[in-house]
């Protein structure tokens, strides 16, 4: 926890989907810890900035415009609408949520790519590119398909996602045009190289010192990259859609999407901060009081772990490396590795158009694929509501609250406190911050919900049923403890579930945004209780696992 009196400036950076579909089960998972920890620190009373965006110039998203005989930026627009929609609906509480074909990033990544070209770090290479001649374009990295060298899986581009290797597209095997399925040769052309390898110690360093701070897997994916070495990479690329290089004799090429999208979370930031009056530098620059939490899956951690994090000091202007990183396991459905061509997949809106926010928000981060990669089934997931969000907390919140309405008008006047369970409120308190702020988002709600299970056994033990046939005065104490525990669980559970949250604060006529313990003076409920999460049929988990393999099956 941080110290007493000290205002944090935090930037939290989701990592930016490519405009080239739409939000599924996978790009939740990964994005919902950093919505957490953002909620959590404004409760702190600090300085957050939640920033993502749309990544608009993936070559993905060239070859989509292609194959729909579409313009890009109708895919980008049609995308980035969508996708902003989805993450509102999700509750993720972006202070901007940006775009990465927008002018106030174009401008500051071509400035700073200038920069590097005058430092040195940008050197010119003739070399031999793959070209299709069907298509008459040299082919990007993402253009070009063909046999991973190290494991012999096939692969798009120059990332295998069954070993995880970050490779060189020319040791690709087999590869070909992933726009006609031509062969692809070689043609010679210039490009313009960035020389990250001159930053190898900036990366073992960064590592070093925030190992504590990083996930597993961002440790050893980075400190793998780091034993084969740090190998310079290609900057620009034979595209029609992107930035444009701001380099005499490079008309014909753009800035390449690792360069540019990373800085989004830099200009996005930047660009709030000038909107809204505040100093962009107090959470970028060094010595700020500052945090930085980047918040992705695991195929994005080296541009997170090492590409970001050069390109940051490579600046020489005074930039803050990232802090932590909240790297997430993949997320499978049904033991099988998320797949649209395959069928084997769930959107986003899907889930959004059929189920609560809170529960699709408490099944991810109750499940979050922090240390493994986690199993997405529909008979978990139903069970997941059915047994612990109704089962435990709706549970406690509905029965403590009908009971006193039924009981007591709605009112209670006798507040003793239960200082065995004041004591636990306050550490847990703590607990769940710490967990938070360390990026051990499921080990907080956890937490949480373990608490919830001992407060259930509580108003069980007291029977308040009979207690108020005999001991009225001792009934209210009880149910009165019962309501304390609502109130101060509920912020608990603010950064987790924001909507069924606003429902108890309503229900109790009480209402905290600060991350502290806080003791009930008086209760006085609203007439209305409502339940607070509905119960789904079994029925469900058949349907839809039916409909899941119907899809396979079209597929």
């Amino acid at each position: 926890m941080e110290r007493k009196g000290i205002i944090m400036n935090v930037l939290i950076g989701i990592s930016w989907p490519f405009a080239n579909g739409e939000l599924h089960l996978g790009h939740a998972a990964s994005s919902l810890p950093g919505d957490v920890i953002a909620r959590y620190y404004r409760l702190k009373g600090d300085n957050v900035c939640l920033v993502s965006g749309t990544d608009c110039h993936g070559t993905p998203i060239s070859i989509k415009a292609l194959n729909e005989k579409k313009k890009p930026k109708d895919i980008v627009d049609d995308c980035h609408e969508r996708f902003a929609k989805d993450w509102q609906d999700l509750g993720i509480s972006f202070d901007l949520y940006n775009r990465t074909d927008d002018l106030y990033h174009k401008e500051f990544v071509q400035d700073i790519f200038k920069k590097y070209y005058k430092k040195g770090y940008l050197y010119e290479k003739v070399e031999k590119q793959l070209y299709c001649k069907n298509c008459k374009l040299f082919l990007a990295d993402r253009y070009v398909v063909g046999v991973c060298p190290k494991c012999g899986a096939l692969i798009k581009g120059d990332e295998c996602e069954n070993c995880g290797s970050l490779l060189n597209i020319k040791d690709v095997k087999d590869k070909k045009c992933a726009i006609c399925g031509s062969d692809a040769n070689e043609k010679e052309t210039n490009n313009l190289y960035f020389a990250l390898s001159e930053f190898q110690k900036v990366v073992e360093d960064l590592c070093q010192k925030n190992k504590e701070k990083w996930r597993n897997n961002a440790l050893d994916f980075t400190r793998r990259y780091l034993k084969e070495g740090i190998p310079d990479r290609c900057a620009s690329r034979s595209l029609n859609w992107g930035i444009d290089i701001p380099i005499l004799g490079y008309d014909d090429k753009k800035i390449y999407g690792w360069f540019e999208n990373v800085w989004g979370y830099v200009t996005a930031c930047k660009k709030y901060c000038e909107a809204n009056g505040l100093n962009w530098e107090n959470f970028w620059k060094k010595d700020k009081d500052n945090k930085i939490y980047l918040v992705h899956a695991k195929d994005n951690i080296p541009f997170h772990t090492v590409i970001f994090p050069i390109l940051l000091s490579a600046a020489e202007d005074n930039y803050k490396l990232p802090d932590y990183i909240v790297s997430d396991n993949y997320l499978t459905i049904d033991g099988e590795k998320l797949s649209k061509s395959k069928g084997n997949y769930i959107s986003l809106r899907y889930l959004l158009d059929n189920y609560s926010p809170d529960l699709i928000r408490y099944f991810l981060l109750i499940n979050d694929p922090d240390k493994k990669d986690f199993n997405f089934s529909w008979n978990n997931f139903i069970n997941s509501n059915n047994a612990e969000l109704l089962g435990k907390w709706g549970n406690f919140v509905n029965r403590t609250l009908i009971f006193i309405n039924k009981s007591f008008a709605g009112k209670l006047c006798n507040n003793i406190p239960d200082l065995k369970i004041e004591s636990q409120l306050k550490e847990l308190f703590g607990k769940i911050g710490n967990n938070i702020e360390q990026g051990n988002i499921k080990e907080g709600l956890q937490l949480i919900f373990n608490f919830i299970g001992t407060a259930n056994k509580y108003f069980d033990e007291n029977q308040p049923w009979n207690l108020i046939k005999v001991e009225p005065k001792k009934c209210e104490e009880v149910l009165f403890n019962c309501c304390n525990i609502i109130f101060n669980v509920n912020i608990l559970l603010k950064p987790y579930l924001p909507v069924a949250c606003e429902k108890v604060e309503k229900f109790i006529n009480n209402y905290s945004n600060k991350w502290q313990y806080t003791r009930l003076t008086n209760v006085k409920l609203n007439d209305n209780i409502e339940v607070l999460f509905v119960r789904y049929d079994k029925m469900v988990i058949d349907k839809e696992t039916k409909k899941l393999f119907v899809n396979r099956e079209i597929k």
